[in-house]
């Protein structure tokens, strides 16, 4: 059902809004189905879903989405295509495939049986094809190059073969069958037949097949529903493992998570309305207003001033709980730099006195560890859970963190159904910003991670000093960027990455039209152009060199203070605030995807799918940011 959802959406969106559409189609939580949070979940599922914790985004993975391609509604349906679409079915699902599931997916891909359209059985197809299929027995099957290959081979080693299953059917034959037969015998025969085997999963049509053979009735003749549904009723002893198998949990762990049921199918003439909407909206052209319109909309659920409070009441409880020989405490994320949107995250930097400052994986684990339970302990007044220690920090999450996710404004009290992402990092406290320099330089390049959260106050004071309209820019960027699908973590831009290119395009602007006036607060003129110069700064990363130059508003550092090992980079976009720091270095991100999204004109799809939301229906945008975002930005 969850992949029913994001399929239907083909882009990121957020955990809060996937929760809310799940319950309005099934009048039941994701979490009250699984056991666990809904981001506990999505992230035991990574083969599945793409859950980005930073962003509070889920998409599908990439090949989820993707699967082998479909042929055409005109492609002739004979044999030939039916032994090549059950090749890329078996390559993609592989290498060994049960018969019945291999059939069930070409129903669902092409719209017809396989029967149909051989006028036979399937076992005969693979019979007449023995260069490119191999029963395998069981009725499985694999494709004749995988014949080799360790997995197929240990299948082979199964004791499969057609006398054994003749001798185990009739030994099952002889057990004894009660007068009555309830749902509770299925589920015991189940399974026992299950623990008979030995493996991990069984196919749950060879279930109902010997259970006939004992029972002499068939089980749906005892059960109201559909089999898989039945046994998604005992999950404390049964586990779906997909593709029409199942598990036991007794043997698969208490951690093992059923896959979802399949979603509804949609019709072919809702499918093609769809269709037919996304290219209306392609057409829908963005100027400076309907850019606005979007940045409204965006932010027209959060309230500042109640995150704020919040998070200042977080920091003085960390002040006061904390066992460390603190410093000072800092605000800084998205909601330090003054860029909260409709998906809030914040940074808590602990400057601690008497820390090293290299060394960062000797020491820091064992504070984290030590501070996680303390403030877990000290801040469930406050409505936060789910904590966890990272590698370099602490995360935890605050319920109606003053976003509403079901679209109206959160009371100022915090109230309100969505959630607000914290990190908390620990930093030791430098002498001035020459000895965090040099920390830095002292640093192994793979360790430098560690100083980041040092620089909290430079980051939020950099931003914070834009003028109003880079700041809705840099709004409009992070979230374009969660509605787009990376193909790894690496392949995700980091919200200072794309702050940083905007500010960039932005200066690129001013300079190539000096006389012209672009940062007035109350007009949204050339808001469009800064986005298309935006995303050309974003597709050209690799291509270009950016370092800033030490000027007002500029890099806090001279051009050669850059180590040269950084300027011989193919690909470089420096950090304006770190001459160490290079945003677009291959080793820790891949900017291919990054590229390939900023492209025109499909760049600006997400952009598209937003306003279409008030301007296919007719009315106006969603209007200007209120009053109380101008004084969250003041603040």
């Amino acid at each position: 059902a969850v992949q029913g959802i994001l399929k239907e959406f083909g882009e990121p969106i957020s955990v809060a809004e996937l929760d809310a559409l799940f319950k309005r189609q099934f009048a039941t939580s994701v979490s009250d189905i699984v056991g666990m949070s809904t981001e506990e979940y999505l992230e035991r599922k990574e083969n599945i879903f793409d859950f980005n914790e930073d962003r509070g985004t889920v998409c599908l993975q990439c090949g989820m989405v993707a699967g082998p391609p479909i042929a055409e509604a005109s492609v002739v349906k004979d044999e030939v295509f039916v032994v090549k679409e059950f090749e890329v079915l078996i390559e993609s699902m592989g290498p060994i495939v049960y018969i019945s599931t291999l059939c069930g997916k070409f129903i669902q891909r092409n719209g017809v049986s396989v029967t149909s359209v051989i006028t036979g059985r399937p076992l005969d197809l693979f019979k007449r094809h023995p260069g490119v299929f191999l029963i395998v027995g069981a009725g499985n099957v694999t494709l004749k190059k995988y014949e080799q290959s360790a997995e197929v081979q240990r299948f082979f080693d199964k004791p499969s073969s057609k006398a054994h299953r003749v001798v185990k059917a009739a030994e099952e034959a002889q057990l004894p069958v009660p007068q009555v037969i309830t749902e509770q015998h299925v589920a015991e025969e189940f399974r026992r037949l299950i623990l008979a085997d030995g493996v991990d999963s069984v196919y749950i049509s060879s279930l109902c097949g010997r259970f006939l053979q004992r029972f002499k009735k068939p089980v749906t003749g005892i059960i109201t529903c559909k089999p898989a549904d039945f046994l998604r009723r005992y999950p404390d002893i049964f586990v779906m493992t997909g593709g029409g198998n199942v598990g036991l949990r007794e043997i698969l762990g208490p951690d093992a998570v059923s896959v979802p049921p399949p979603p509804p199918r949609v019709p072919k003439a809702i499918r093609e309305e769809q269709q037919l909407c996304l290219e209306v909206v392609r057409k829908i052209e963005l100027d400076d207003q309907a850019f606005a319109d979007v940045h409204g909309s965006i932010n027209k659920d959060v309230s500042i001033q109640a995150v704020m409070q919040r998070l200042k009441q977080i920091c003085k409880q960390i002040e006061q709980a904390s066992f460390l020989a603190l410093d000072e405490v800092v605000l800084g994320g998205a909601v330090g730099k003054g860029l909260l949107s409709n998906n809030p995250a914040a940074e808590i930097v602990c400057f601690v006195r008497q820390l090293p400052y290299k060394n960062f994986p000797q020491w820091l684990p064992h504070i984290l560890d030590t501070l996680g339970p303390v403030l877990e302990a000290n801040l469930v007044g406050l409505r936060a859970d789910r904590f966890k220690v990272e590698k370099d920090h602490l995360k935890f999450f605050l319920a109606g963190g003053g976003v509403d996710g079901s679209g109206g404004a959160s009371a100022e009290s915090g109230g309100g159904t969505g959630e607000l992402r914290v990190k908390v990092f620990i930093s030791p406290v430098f002498r001035d910003s020459e000895h965090l320099l040099e920390s830095f330089k002292a640093c192994a390049p793979a360790e430098r991670h560690y100083l980041y959260p040092a620089l909290v106050r430079e980051r939020s004071d950099f931003v914070g000093r834009q003028p109003h309209r880079r700041k809705v820019l840099m709004r409009l960027m992070n979230w374009w960027a969660s509605k787009q699908i990376w193909s790894s973590h690496a392949s995700a831009p980091s919200d200072w990455l794309l702050e940083m290119a905007a500010i960039h395009a932005c200066r690129q602007l001013q300079r190539s039209m000096p006389g012209r006036e672009l940062e007035d607060p109350k007009s949204a003129e050339g808001l469009s152009e800064m986005v298309a110069r935006t995303m050309e700064v974003l597709a050209s990363l690799g291509k270009t060199k950016v370092v800033w130059e030490k000027e007002e508003g500029g890099a806090m550092y001279a051009e050669q203070d850059i180590p040269r090992t950084l300027t011989s980079s193919e690909s470089l976009f420096m950090d304006p605030l770190n001459p160490y720091n290079n945003l677009a270095d291959g080793s820790s991100f891949d900017a291919r995807d990054l590229c390939s999204a900023a492209e025109a004109p499909g760049c600006l799809l997400a952009f598209q799918k937003e306003a279409a939301k008030w301007l296919l229906r007719g009315g106006g945008g969603e209007g200007e940011e209120g009053e109380e975002g101008e004084e969250g930005e003041e603040e």
